[in-house]
């Protein structure tokens, strides 16, 4: 009696309806991008205080300087060197950004091309990184801190320039 009781459960209408909606449901929690996401995403937003930028181009990669001390390297509200700082990146931190634009050297005294003016905007419009404190590609810290040689510098290539909003 017991066995044709539970078959009776699985037959029934309101059991089939709570699988239906309880498979449903495990799809869309499961998915990494719902089909209903673009109704609630509404796109990305700079934080409070953070300059944003137009033009650019696609996101790529690029690294926090690790050469010379001090490693890293600062994110700021906006390409200015006097602009509030809203984190920092340790060495060799991966860090996307979506285009660059120019402004105010960051280190105006560094050798060339260290000395450069422009000013990379990250992909996720959180801020602004100096191009002295990334490289194209990670790189090994000099303990001396005498090497001429920087590390690989980030590209600017012209399709990616942009300008402040």
């Amino acid at each position: 009696m017991a066995e044709t009781s539970f078959r009776a459960v699985f037959k029934s209408k309101e059991f089939l309806a709570g699988l239906v909606v309880a498979i449903a449901l495990a799809i869309v929690a499961a998915s990494s991008s719902p089909w209903w996401w673009r109704y609630v995403h509404r796109g990305k937003q700079a934080p409070q205080g953070v300059v944003v930028d137009s033009g650019g181009c696609d996101a790529f990669q690029v690294f926090a300087q690790n050469r010379w001390a001090p490693t890293g390297t600062a994110v700021r509200a906006a390409p200015n060197i006097e602009a509030h700082v809203v984190a920092t990146y340790p060495g060799n931190f991966s860090i996307m950004v979506d285009g660059w634009v120019h402004s105010r050297p960051a280190y105006p005294t560094n050798t060339a091309p260290w000395n450069s003016d422009i000013w990379f905007h990250l992909a996720d419009d959180s801020g602004w990184v100096s191009f002295p404190g990334v490289r194209a590609e990670p790189t090994a810290t000099d303990p001396t801190g005498l090497s001429s040689d920087g590390g690989v510098p980030a590209a600017t290539s012209a399709k990616c320039e942009a300008s402040v909003q």
